[in-house]
């Protein structure tokens, strides 16, 4: 049975812990969020990943937020604007749309 990305997003935010346990095992759970390095799963407490929440919308259970793109992001470079070559924004979300949030 082929899934749409809407669905398969619904699906792996109904069971976030789980997928972050399996995929990000170097993190751990601080409250309603799953803490890691970053999406390689290395040790560290750069990405949230929230763990409880509604299906779509603020708050969304799925829904994760690296901190050091942010950062990186946002330091100037040589000859360069702020975020310009940039690999991917700070937030990495799917709607249930399937698009990018």
């Amino acid at each position: 049975m082929a899934l749409d990305a809407a669905e398969l997003a619904h699906r792996l935010a109904r069971d976030a812990e789980a997928v972050c346990r399996h995929y990000l095992s170097n993190g751990r759970r601080e409250g309603r969020y799953w803490l890691v390095g970053e999406v390689r799963n290395t040790p560290g407490r750069s990405l949230f990943v929230r763990l409880k929440g509604p299906e779509s919308g603020k708050g969304a259970a799925g829904k994760w937020t690296d901190y050091v793109a942010r950062r990186v992001m946002l330091r100037p470079r040589a000859g360069r604007s702020f975020c310009e070559g940039s690999a991917a924004s700070a937030q990495h979300n799917l709607s249930p749309s399937g698009r990018v949030a």
